[in-house]
C-alpha cells in the first residue's frame, strides 16, 4: 500500500520558472519532479536530499529568501505555538494552586470551564480560519494572538467561576484559528517539497511547551505567591500574559502577508515577486472571491470528504499517549513523583524526533505514503501489547514510548492537504479547518466513553479503539491515495 519512499511520485503538471533555474539543474542527479506549462520548456524540481535545507535547484536569490521566510514565519509561529500550550495549561495548573478553594470550585467546575473553553474553540474555528484568508495573516495571525493574551490576562482578576466562564469561551474562540490558519499560511509561501519539515518545526513546539510548562509554571508560583498581595494562580495567568504580548508584537513587526499582496518591510520587491513565481511554479492558486459556488464546490468535492475522514482516524489515534496510562501505570507500580515527571518526558521527546524525522523524509522523497502506513503500524503495535498487558516490564516501557510517535505525521498529513487543495486557497483554508475541527470536537466528548478513568491504568477498551482507528486509518490511506493518483493522472493528460 505505501509508496516507495525512495522514488518520489509524479505530482502532475506545474508552472516552470525557468529564468531562476540553476545552470547546472538538468545534470542534477537526484529524483525530480517535471515542472510542466503551455509553451515553457519543463525543467526538473530537483528535491533536495535528507540532510540539504535547501534544493540543489534553488538559486542563490532564492535561498535568501527562504532562509527570511525561515526567520520570520517560522520563529513566530513557533514561539507563538509556545506560548499557546503554556497558557492552555494554565487553568489546570491554577485549579491546583490555590483558584480551586479561592473560588469555591468543588463540583464539576473544572470539567464545565474545560467544556466552555472547547465550544468556543470548535465553533468558531473554520469560520473565523475562512474569514483570516479575506485580510492579511500577518495582521490576522498575530491579531487574534494579541486578543487571546488579554483574555488570558483577565482571568486573573476573575471573582468567581461565572466570570471565568464567560472568559474561556472567548479564549477559546481566540485561539481556535491558529493551528488552521498556521498551516495554511505555511502554504502559501512554501513549495511541497518544504512544506513538511517546516510543518514539522512548527509543531514541535507543543512538545516543548508541555514540557517546559510544568516548570515554569511551578517555578512562578513559588517566587511569587503573595507578592503584591497576589495569590499565585493568579500570577500565572500574568505570567503567560508576559508571554504571549510580546511574541504577538513580533508577529505584527516580522510576518510577511500573503504573496500575492506582500507589504513586507523584510522582503524586498524582487523577493515578494520570486515567491509568487514559486507559488505559481506549485499551481498552489492566490485567493479568490469567497461565493456559495465556490463553497459548494467545496463541500461536494472528494477533497473535503475524504481529506476530513482521513483526519478523524489520525486524531483520536494518539490516545495512548495522550490519557495519562503511562503516568497512572507508573503510579500504580510505586514510582516516586519524580520518577514520574521524569520518565513521562520521554513520550513527547519520542514525538520531537519522530516529527522531524517525518518532516525530512517527507521533503526529501515524498514519501508521505510510506511514513504514514509505518507510523500507523507503529502504534498498531504498541497498542496491541499494551492490550495484552501482562508482557515484560521493558516492552510495556517500549510500548508507552513507542506511542509517542503517532503525532509525529501531523505535518505531513496537512503538508499533504495543502498540496491537494493548492488550486484554490478557498479551499485550503476550509479543508485544513474542518480537519483540525473534527478532531478536536470528538476528541472533546469521545475519551470519556473510551478512555473511562474507573479503566486506568490498563485501558482495555481504550487500547483496542487505538488498533481499529489505525486499521481505518491505514484503508482511508488506501482511498486518499488512490483518488489523488488518479487526479494526477487526469492533470497530466490535461
Amino acid at each position: 500500500m505505501a509508496a516507495a519512499a525512495e522514488k518520489p511520485s509524479l505530482d502532475g503538471p506545474r508552472l516552470a520558472v525557468t529564468p531562476h533555474a540553476s545552470p547546472d539543474a538538468k545534470a542534477a542527479k537526484p529524483a525530480a519532479e517535471v515542472r510542466v506549462t503551455a509553451g515553457v520548456e519543463a525543467v526538473p524540481a530537483v528535491r533536495q536530499k535528507w540532510y540539504q535545507w535547501f534544493s540543489p535547484s534553488d538559486t542563490p536569490e532564492e535561498r535568501r529568501l527562504i532562509m527570511k521566510l525561515d526567520g520570520t514565519i517560522l520563529v513566530f509561529v513557533f514561539l507563538a505555538y509556545w506560548a499557546k500550550v503554556l497558557d492552555s495549561s494554565a487553568t489546570s495548573t491554577a485549579y491546583v494552586s490555590g483558584m480551586k478553594e479561592d473560588l469555591h470550585l468543588y463540583g464539576n467546575e473544572l470539567n464545565y470551564l474545560n467544556t466552555v473553553y472547547m465550544v468556543g474553540f470548535i465553533t468558531l474555528q473554520i469560520p473565523l480560519t475562512v474569514l483570516m484568508t479575506r485580510f492579511s495573516a500577518n495582521y490576522f495571525i498575530p491579531g487574534a494572538d494579541l486578543i487571546w493574551g488579554v483574555l488570558t490576562l483577565a482571568q486573573y482578576k476573575v471573582s468567581n467561576v461565572h466570570q471565568l466562564y464567560a472568559i474561556r469561551f472567548f479564549v477559546g474562540a481566540a485561539g481556535s484559528l491558529f493551528f488552521p490558519a498556521v498551516q495554511w499560511y505555511l502554504g502559501c509561501w512554501y513549495k511541497r517539497s518544504e512544506l513538511s519539515r517546516r510543518g514539522a518545526l512548527f509543531f514541535i513546539a507543543s512538545q516543548i511547551g508541555s514540557m517546559s510548562s510544568g516548570y515554569i509554571q511551578s517555578g512562578a508560583y513559588a517566587s511569587l505567591n503573595g507578592r503584591h498581595g497576589i495569590e499565585g494562580w493568579r500570577w500565572l495567568y500574568i505570567i503567560c500574559f508576559a508571554c504571549t504580548i510580546p511574541i504577538a508584537i513580533l508577529g505584527f513587526a516580522v510576518l510577511p502577508g500573503q504573496p500575492q499582496n506582500c507589504k513586507s518591510r523584510l522582503l524586498t520587491p524582487r523577493e515578494i515577486q520570486l515567491a509568487q513565481e514559486r507559488m505559481a511554479a506549485e499551481h498552489r492558486e492566490p485567493r479568490k472571491p469567497l461565493t456559495w459556488s465556490v463553497l459548494r464546490t467545496v463541500l461536494t468535492g472528494w477533497h473535503f470528504w475524504v481529506l476530513v475522514a482521513f483526519a478523524f482516524f489520525f486524531s483520536q489515534a494518539d490516545g495512548v499517549s495522550s490519557n495519562s496510562g503511562l503516568p497512572l501505570w507508573l503510579k500504580a507500580e510505586g514510582y516516586s513523583v519524580e520518577d514520574i515527571n521524569t520518565i513521562t518526558t520521554v513520550s513527547p521527546a519520542v514525538t520531537i524526533v519522530s516529527s522531524i524525522l517525518c518532516g525530512i523524509l517527507s521533503d526529501a522523497y515524498d514519501a508521505k505514503v510510506s511514513l504514514i502506513a509505518v507510523t500507523a503500524s507503529l502504534n498498531i503495535f504498541a497498542s496491541v501489547v499494551l492490550a495484552i498487558w501482562h508482557v515484560p516490564r521493558g516492552l510495556k516501557f517500549f510500548a508507552f514510548f513507542l506511542s509517542g510517535s503517532a503525532d509525529g505525521i501531523a505535518a505531513v498529513i496537512y503538508a499533504w492537504a495543502n498540496e491537494i487543495c493548492a488550486g484554490s486557497a478557498e479551499e485550503r483554508a476550509i479543508v485544513i479547518s474542518s480537519m483540525n475541527t473534527i478532531g478536536n470536537t470528538f476528541g472533546a466528548w469521545l475519551p470519556l466513553f473510551v478512555w473511562k478513568t474507573v479503566d486506568a491504568p490498563r485501558y482495555l477498551i481504550g487500547y483496542n479503539w487505538t488498533i481499529a482507528l489505525d486499521v481505518c486509518m491505514l484503508a482511508m490511506l488506501f482511498v486518499l491515495r488512490s483518488f489523488w493518483n488518479r487526479e494526477k493522472k487526469r492533470s497530466a493528460a490535461a
